[in-house]
């Protein structure tokens, strides 16, 4: 769970208010990984791809006028992204994507130098759904969120990743590495002790 020389919780721990205590930090899954998305991706990009590339090929071995030659680049271009950038660009999102669970609040934070960070009062997530792996890896998601994991459609699934992994309204979507299901107690006794010392004020 680290990036560099900064872990999880060095990255949370700057963000917390005064008083305020850090329950749990974390990070997606890291490293390239394939998806069950990516069974019907990977051939559909390198169709995409094999057939633009055809496409460049043959209109420099012709000989073709300029406008067909540029024609060509921009598909060039997504479909090399499709078969291969979009890998690296999921692992370094993830890479730089950081979790926290604090006694108020449940933080997210995200990017590199344009650094982001979101904070989400426990009492006004909403619902929480817990989707659990046989890893023990799995998915947090709060109110009515859709995820990439509930469309069927494997480029909208791609469209809500590359959008930031989250969708209506922003409400968060934690991706777990380890133990989902013992971060998701952790969550409902935070929001559930938040939700009692409000009423008790």
């Amino acid at each position: 769970m680290s990036m560099g020389w900064s872990t999880a919780e060095d990255e949370l721990r700057q963000e917390l208010d005064p008083g305020e205590r850090l329950l749990w930090a974390g990070q997606p899954r890291q490293g390239l990984r394939l998806q069950t998305s990516d069974f019907v991706m990977i051939p559909a990009s390198l169709m995409w791809g094999g057939f633009a590339i055809a496409w460049e090929v043959m209109a420099f071995a012709i000989g073709a006028p300029i406008f067909f030659k540029l024609w060509g680049i921009p598909f060039v271009l997504v479909g090399l992204y499709n078969m291969v950038g979009r890998f690296f660009f999921d692992a370094r999102s993830r890479a730089r994507t950081f979790y926290g669970l604090t006694d108020r609040s449940l933080l997210l934070i995200t990017g590199g130098r344009r650094r982001m960070v979101r904070r989400f009062d426990l009492t006004q997530l909403g619902p929480i759904s817990l989707q659990e792996h046989g890893d023990g890896s799995g998915v947090l998601s709060f109110g009515a969120l859709v995820t990439a994991s509930a469309v069927s459609n494997p480029m909208a699934q791609q469209l809500i990743r590359m959008a930031g992994r989250n969708l209506n309204g922003g409400l968060p979507y934690l991706e777990v590495q380890e133990d989902v299901r013992g971060v998701y107690r952790r969550v409902r006794d935070a929001i559930e002790a938040a939700e009692n010392a409000r009423q008790a004020d």
